[in-house]
């Protein structure tokens, strides 16, 4: 693990919305871009059915404020999709580009909750970039050595959607 980087992380909160309307909202990564800092679009690519496990989607991503102008995208797949339960996915290595060595999971769990939903946003970094891109990752993106800031945004802002009467309405 790169010095001053956490592996696993994990955020939650409560929302007052059932298991499977959080979860559908979570899982259509079309939507991402609304509630993310960072991820700016995904798109489904063809092969597995959108939303299943195997599925997979490129994320276009772009750096914040003085770094905006810097964009990249990566390739993911569905690992887990459970409705009402977890949407879990990983950013694919590459050998190709040396840039995507690294590999990430990203998901959510939900969990019914008295009326509603306790929803953790989970993340584990499984293969870290090299020493030498760690090193300019961190200085360029600092955030990404400890996402829970972002995590944070991102849940707070699905809670936002969800409870919004007019956003849950465009959910269903």
């Amino acid at each position: 693990m790169a010095k001053g980087w956490r592996s696993h992380n994990s955020v939650d909160t409560y929302i007052d919305a059932a298991p499977d309307e959080v979860y559908d909202l979570v899982a259509d990564v079309t939507r991402s871009g609304e509630r993310s800092r960072e991820c700016v679009a995904c798109t489904w690519l063809p092969g597995h059915e959108a939303g299943r496990a195997g599925a997979r989607f490129r994320g276009h991503n772009r750096g914040l404020a003085m770094l905006a102008w810097i964009r990249w995208s990566r390739l993911c797949e569905v690992l887990v999709a459970d409705r009402g339960r977890e949407f879990s996915f990983r950013t694919v290595p590459s050998r190709w580009n040396y840039g995507e060595r690294d590999s990430s999971i990203w998901g959510y769990r939900m969990e019914h909750e008295g009326k509603g939903t306790r929803l953790t946003h989970f993340h584990e970094a499984v293969v870290m970039p090299t020493p030498v891109l760690a090193s300019v990752y961190g200085r360029l993106f600092p955030h990404h050595k400890d996402p829970r800031a972002a995590m944070t945004h991102t849940v707070d802002t699905l809670r936002q959607q969800l409870e919004t009467p007019a956003a849950s309405s465009a959910t269903t």
